[in-house]
């Protein structure tokens, strides 16, 4: 395919071949090279985050080289795997380090149409990767260089050592009402002379005020990336060969002089190179190689990154000391409440680190023979061969650090401040190494026959018939994963004007028994040019207007980790068994009891489009589509007692079914203002909304308010108790003539609304709350102007109709408090009609902790997920020593808007324990030659 774009903008990549814009019949969506390079991020997948109507991307980890978004096409359509598939030129690959340099286009297909020829594993959805090719023409040399930093687009909020110790008084006295203040064993945690020392900062040593998050994290990181390109060729051989780098930083601050490195970072080095030579001087036969592979490093600290997070996000308050002794070693709050007895210092600097080395190569080889002077006009054959390695190697240093504690003796309102070794058992150790390694190996073989012609002018004929063979070996795995089958496509098209497709896969996979193993998977789909019909020829105002419709059934064979489902599993167990004929008195243990049955899933899909084109330059495209998925593989609900065996020893069954509807709005505009002044803009507006018809659920008793949890809910939904406000006093509690089972409510909990009217606070008074943790409306709108050398693009992306839950560690008050928790309720703020933003704080996981809609939040965000402003250097100041010079800036995720009630985390992630997503500003120069 060719790099020109007029010719690009009148093509569409399909699945295994493209097709003219105007004759496709499916629902697809595709962006191009320039509005993927507008982005910094270091994931191809988070650049395509708002830019393509129907992907939902969900970036929960911004933790370098382990921030894989999660993809949804067209929302969620069953309860199990829900990636769509990735082809990189064909063949299944990895998109997270593809270099932005090297892509000509990404599209996506959503409906049966267009994902049909994929037959078992279609049924998510198919992701399009179409890399760069050559060019015939005079090298051209392109290099870029950008240089950016990084921080965090959320930092949770922290308080002083003064208010966090007045917030522990408080928790405590809530739970010890009526304390006598001189009772001399029952006492709050912190004495008023020590939170004077705490408010006065007059001995830091002994009462520190820490942030423990400026401590320990750098406010800005720096992130870095070269590329160099070199295409061109001749009449018979083209090529496109690229290199880059990128290194992108992690937060930690880390000690200087370890012997080792336990800081966070990615290096990644990746390659590609695309040749294509006609091997014979007509040109009817060609031949083409493509090699790309990466090697990336991975670092980070040998502790977990969620544990580390933990403790600097959730735990460690500001009133501990440290992070060192004044001998140099680690200070834990061993002593301190007896919930302290780590250091996120020394799980950062001391506890050695882990170093993933990542590599990766990727090559296909392929012939392409023009038949049309050999057997008839417009037919082809091709044959593709692929084979991809990647390797995986784990270098982990260890070590064990001493864990010291502060003691403070106070006499007479003067503080003697001693260091212990809290532990004596626990040593400094030399850093000990331990290594481990994975291959996997994934070999691709396809044969096409392609046919293509047109008919006294009016017919236009294309086919399709293509053969597969895939075999992917993983080092966990001792027998390889199989997938074989044959597809095709017939597509005809009458005066431009109707057009018709037929696309059919038959395929299989070994997870499945024998005898059920292959499927057939067709699907129709037909369009009406009605702009060409005489009656709209020619017409100034409706430039282009198209229906087109499509129905087919697609499989899924994303059905868990375990493989072979259909096999039985039978263990032996020595000793005390019931038969002497196996040795020692052993016996046979059914382990596991397969389902012979066992299938994929089937996705039925209906697709309605509309396209419609006005003046040249605002085009309308909406799709409204519906998904039955059946055979949905679920663990059964109901099983009768005389199985004898627990549950997870049966084979889950193909019972489930699911149900996922919507539309999409896609909206461009463009328009040549004068011959300085281009202005392109783009809007995409989603929606989608699905139900579990059924999960084989055990409807619950009469008198619980709702009775099923799953079926007739969307996949996620939340459940839990609705607040009516605040208890105000012990009395009241005392007088609601309720009875509570889920625990003992204080005066300051919340009042949970007894649902089913029954004068019992417990489970049957649960309801479903809010939405799931996938957006039901999606939108990007981004505008591109371009004035003379200058041009900025933007692109603001939202999510809306969607929920989280934040009752972990990090929201609740057990080990921590924040800025919220300062608007608690206390009696005084409730009488005085302050405002109350937290029930009454606690010590331990209360009534107030229960599931419930106070803790379950709404993500929904807009974001300014994308800006970039750059300008051309006049071509009369590079004198002939460059093609073109342009200087850019650009920023990802730069202001986020919504309407959580905690600002402390970024609406995207899911805990407090989770890497936080990040922020980038940078700027760069590109240079071709």
């Amino acid at each position: 395919m060719q790099q020109d774009a007029s010719v690009l903008d009148d093509l569409v990549v399909v699945a295994f071949g493209t097709q003219d814009k105007a004759t496709v019949t499916g629902s697809i969506a595709s962006i191009r090279t320039a509005e993927i390079k507008q982005s910094p991020a270091a994931n191809l997948a988070v650049t395509l985050t708002g830019r393509l109507p129907g992907l939902i991307t969900i970036q929960q980890s911004g933790e370098p080289g382990q921030d894989d978004p999660l993809m949804y096409l067209r929302g969620r359509s069953t309860l199990n795997g829900q990636n769509p598939i990735i082809l990189v030129d064909g063949i299944e690959r990895d998109l997270g380090y593809i270099d932005p340099n090297e892509v000509e286009s990404v599209t996506i297909l959503k409906d049966a149409s267009s994902t049909a020829l994929f037959g078992v594993r279609g049924a998510n959805g198919v992701v399009l990767v179409t890399t760069r090719r050559g060019v015939a023409g005079a090298p051209r040399i392109n290099y870029s260089y950008e240089h950016g930093f990084q921080d965090f687009t959320r930092t949770p909020s922290s308080l002083d050592s003064y208010d966090w110790a007045l917030l522990r008084n408080e928790a405590w006295q809530n739970n010890h009402p009526g304390v006598d203040p001189n009772d001399p064993v029952n006492q709050p945690p912190f004495s008023d002379y020590a939170l004077e020392r705490y408010r006065l900062q007059d001995n830091p040593e002994a009462y520190p005020n820490n942030d423990w998050h400026s401590l320990l994290m750098h406010d800005f990181v720096a992130q870095s990336r070269h590329n160099l390109s070199l295409s061109g060729g001749g009449d018979f051989a083209q090529y496109f060969v690229n290199v880059g780098h990128l290194n992108q930083g992690g937060q930690w601050k880390v000690e200087e002089d370890h012997g080792y490195d336990p800081s966070s970072f990615l290096n990644r080095s990746n390659f590609r190179s695309n040749i294509d030579a006609k091997l014979n001087e007509s040109g009817t036969l060609t031949t083409f190689l493509n090699a790309a592979g990466y090697l990336e490093k991975v670092n980070s600290p040998n502790a977990s990154v969620g544990n580390i997070l933990r403790f600097i996000n959730n735990q460690f308050p500001s009133v501990l000391a440290g992070p060192l002794a004044p001998n140099g070693e680690v200070l834990t709050g061993v002593g301190f409440e007896g919930i302290y007895n780590q250091s996120p210092y020394g799980m950062i600097n001391r506890s050695g680190y882990r170093q993933q080395t990542r590599s990766n190569i990727a090559a296909s080889w392929g012939l392409e023979q023009d038949l049309s002077s050999i057997v008839t006009e417009g037919l082809s054959a091709k044959f593709m061969g692929s084979f991809d390695t990647r390797s995986v190697h784990d270098l982990v240093g260890n070590k064990n650090y001493e864990s010291w504690r502060q003691d403070i003796i106070t006499e007479n309102e003067e503080d003697i401040v001693t260091y212990t070794n809290a532990d004596v058992t626990q040593e400094n150790t030399p850093l000990s190494t331990s290594t481990s390694s994975a291959f996997d190996s994934f070999a691709n073989f396809q044969f096409m026959l392609n046919y293509n012609t047109i008919f006294a002018d009016r017919h236009a004929v294309t086919g399709l018939l293509m053969g597969q063979q895939e075999s992917r070996i993983r080092s966990n795995d001792r027998l390889p994963f199989n997938l074989r089958g044959i597809s095709s496509r017939i597509t005809y098209g009458y005066d431009e004007r109707y057009h018709f497709e037929i696309n059919a896969g038959f395929n299989g996979s070994e997870q499945f028994a024998e005898s059920r193993r292959y499927g057939f998977f067709p699907s129709v789909s037909a369009g009406w040019v009605l702009s060409n019909e005489n009656f709209l020829r020619n017409n100034s105002t409706l430039s282009f207007l198209k229906l087109r419709g499509s129905y087919g059934t697609v499989g899924g064979d994303q059905l868990g980790g375990r493989r072979f489902l259909y096999l039985d599993e039978i263990q032996r167990q020595g000793g005390g068994g019931y038969s002497g004929s196996l040795d020692q008195g052993g016996y046979i243990d059914e382990a596991f009891i397969g389902n012979p049955f066992v299938q994929w899933e089937v996705a039925k899909k209906a697709n309605l489009g509309l396209e419609i084109g006005l003046f040249e330059q605002l085009d309308l495209l909406i799709d409204v589509f519906d998904e039955r998925r059946d055979n949905v593989l679920i663990n059964l609900g109901t099983v009768p007692q005389l199985y004898g065996l627990p549950l997870n020893r049966l084979a889950p069954q193909n019972l489930g079914s699911v149900n996922n509807r919507g539309y999409e709005i896609e909206l461009n505009h463009r328009s040549f203002i004068n011959r300085d002044l281009y202005i392109v803009s783009r809007l995409n507006f989603n929606h989608n909304t699905n139900e579990v018809t059924n999960s084989d659920e055990l409807p619950r008793p009469e008198d619980y308010a709702h009775r099923y949890r799953t079926e007739g809910y969307s996949i996620g939904q939340y459940f839990g108790y609705v607040r009516d406000g605040f208890y105000g006093s012990q009395e009241e509690i005392d007088n609601s003539g309720l009875e509570y089972l889920v625990a003992t409510p204080r005066p300051g909990d919340f009042r949970y609304t007894d649902v089913n009217e029954d004068g019992i606070i417990d489970n049957r008074d649960v309801v479903p709350l809010g939405y799931s943790t996938v957006p039901e409306y999606t939108f990007g709108t981004a505008f591109n102007v371009n004035y003379k050398g200058f041009d900025i693009s933007v692109l603001f992306q939202g999510v809306f109709n969607v929920s989280r839950n934040f009752g972990d560690l990090g929201v609740r008050e057990l080990q921590t408090y924040r800025d919220r928790h300062t608007r608690a309720w206390t009696a005084e703020r409730a009488a005085a009609g302050e405002r109350i933003d937290y029930p009454a704080l606690n010590t331990d996981i209360g009534y107030s902790h229960q599931s419930n809609d106070f803790f379950l939040e709404n993500t929904s965000y807009v974001r300014l997920k994308n800006i970039e402003v750059g300008y051309n250097l006049p071509a009369r100041w590079l004198e002939g020593k460059a093609r073109s010079i342009r200087l850019y800036a650009n920023g990802l995720n730069l202001f986020t808007w919504d309407k959580m009630r905690t600002k402390d985390f970024d609406p995207e992630i899911t805990s407090g324990t989770t890497y936080p997503v990040y922020r980038v500003i940078n700027t760069g120069v590109n240079i071709q030659f």
